[in-house]
């Protein structure tokens, strides 16, 4: 018998060719492109112009890809799996793997809020959600889905997340840092979306975007390996930081707000650090009701790199309840292909936290219902199964 594992951070893969048909003409010059160049290698093209990717989109979606034994130029046309972008293909994957159910999200749309123009930036991802919500369909309990929602353009924000939420989604994705001027997710214009999300009872993401964002401000001194070795967990502190910081749990208390791919050890300090500043700077600072530990356990879960040394820590801090486990497939820092091994053949961990951490705490967070998933599973798969072996 297999548990039921939820992943609770899947990706896909957007076909380059998904912009051209689903996309307004007026943006087809812009939009995501790939060449080859006279010597065959790949350009992979924005807004016209050649992106300073060192390695391919193939590459991109290969676990392992960048790691020793890989390559810079795999083909995603000939030498990755296609579960990337199909549908049928990608429940085979969860089959071999003992994944029950996969909350998806994508890849090169993780950038969506680095695009100046709002109009371009509004259409990208009502493209992107009408294509993952047919990617879906095909089976809805196992498939499930987060809108992702730009917030630069409030009134659009709010249209589109109810548009998503009609059609199924299972979370919203937000960006860490949501607009380029400046905007972040602790400002106060932003409530009527918090209130919305709060009253539907429906979890909302920040997932890490794009590494090298101008965002981030101080991009210019994040390249190449800088890029994911700080930019991604920098992130999130950030987007921690402003949620906690600027009252958004306090004045929203039924909300859930979930913090994925920026790996989970450093959480401990970063909260302590929070509640040290709340303290020691008093005159100048709101300083919470609750303490950012309490506002995170109670509001918060947090997903990223299984084999986070710091892991137990935060485990230890939060709780296994408030930890999420994420096989971030294709994308070339997850393993493959036994993923579940990272967290299933830690120490540190009792078999009680592997399961929370698997399948309840998951489940909880997504509001997925168990029973209905296992009635749809058939045999094989039980709530009492042990952990993989």
């Amino acid at each position: 018998m297999r548990l039921p594992i939820i992943d609770a951070d899947g990706h896909v893969f957007e076909p380059f060719d998904m912009w051209i048909e689903r996309l307004p003409e007026q943006y087809h010059d812009r939009a995501w492109r790939r060449e080859r160049a006279e010597d065959g290698t790949e350009q992979i093209l924005f807004y016209g112009h050649p992106t300073t990717m060192e390695w391919t989109v193939g590459t991109l979606c290969t676990p392992g890809g960048l790691a020793e034994g890989g390559r810079l130029d795999i083909d995603l046309d000939t030498e990755v799996d296609r579960g990337v972008d199909d549908p049928v293909r990608r429940i085979e994957l969860m089959d071999e793997q003992g994944i029950a159910v996969s909350v998806l999200f994508p890849t090169m749309t993780l950038g969506l809020d680095d695009i100046p123009e709002v109009d371009f930036r509004n259409a990208y991802a009502r493209a992107y959600n009408d294509w993952i919500c047919e990617f879906c369909a095909e089976d809805p309990i196992r498939l499930r889905w987060a809108g992702v929602i730009p917030l630069a353009d409030l009134e659009f924000a709010l249209a589109e997340a109810e548009r998503v939420l009609a059609a199924g989604a299972t979370t919203v994705m937000l960006s860490p840092i949501p607009t380029p001027s400046g905007q972040t997710l602790g400002s106060a214009e932003l409530d009527a979306f918090w209130s919305m999300m709060e009253t539907a009872g429906v979890p909302v993401v920040v997932h890490a975007s794009n590494p090298g964002s101008p965002s981030l401000r101080i991009h210019k001194l994040l390249k190449n390996r800088a890029q994911w070795q700080m930019g991604v967990p920098f992130q999130l502190q950030i987007g921690i930081m402003y949620v906690i910081d600027g009252g958004v749990l306090e004045r929203h208390p039924d909300l859930e707000v979930g913090f994925f791919e920026g790996d989970v050890g450093w959480l401990p300090h970063w909260l302590g650090r929070l509640d040290e500043t709340y303290q020691k700077m008093a005159l100048v600072v709101d300083v919470p009701v609750r303490s950012a530990v309490e506002q995170f356990k109670a509001q918060c879960v947090i997903s990223g790199e299984p084999a986070d040394s710091g892991l137990g820590a935060t485990v230890a801090l939060i709780g296994a309840e408030n930890l999420l486990w994420a096989s971030d497939w294709p994308h070339q820092d997850g393993a493959w292909p036994d993923p579940i091994a990272l967290l299933r053949d830690r120490p540190d961990l009792s078999s009680e936290q592997k399961r929370s951490i698997f399948v309840d705490s998951p489940a909880r967070f997504y509001r997925i219902d168990l029973d209905e998933v296992m009635a749809h599973l058939g045999e094989g798969w039980s709530r009492s199964a042990p952990i993989p072996s």
